[in-house]
């Protein structure tokens, strides 16, 4: 379902990852430290957090999720082809034999990752009125 965009999600994390690290190399290169705190590198920080949260969901909902071969899922992981007794999107969840197969790291992930995405990008609005009373007379 998601594998569609997994390629182009991949481009877009290199890409803010690049910019991030040209932009701070300009400022060190112009004398300067590198803040995060501006709007651009907040946005690209942003950027990258929800293009690696996109990426681990659609790796965990690859492997972990039932889709259409449920009992595979199962065989997979834990070795018997039995359906899941349950399985959810939000929070990722499967449950074979009374054993949740989505490993804990997964999800306290994806809600970190999405929470810093969110956080950055309220951010950016107010580091550019801070840029902007800072820098105009």
């Amino acid at each position: 379902m998601f594998f569609v965009f997994i390629i182009p999600t991949m481009v877009i994390l290199a890409a803010a990852l690049i910019h991030l690290a040209v932009h701070a190399a300009r400022r060190l290169r112009g004398g300067h430290r590198p803040r995060l705190a501006s709007p651009k590198p907040l946005a690209l920080v942003s950027l990258a957090a929800l293009s690696s949260a996109f990426l681990i969901f659609s790796y965990a909902e690859g492997t972990y999720s039932p889709g259409l071969w449920g009992d595979k899922t199962c065989m997979f992981t834990m070795g018997d082809r039995d359906h899941p007794d349950s399985s959810s999107l939000f929070p990722l969840s499967t449950v074979c034999n009374g054993v949740e197969i989505v490993p804990a790291w997964v999800n306290p992930t994806l809600v970190a990752l999405t929470a810093l995405a969110a956080a950055t990008l309220v951010a950016v609005p107010f580091a550019y009125v801070v840029r902007r009373r800072t820098v105009s007379p």
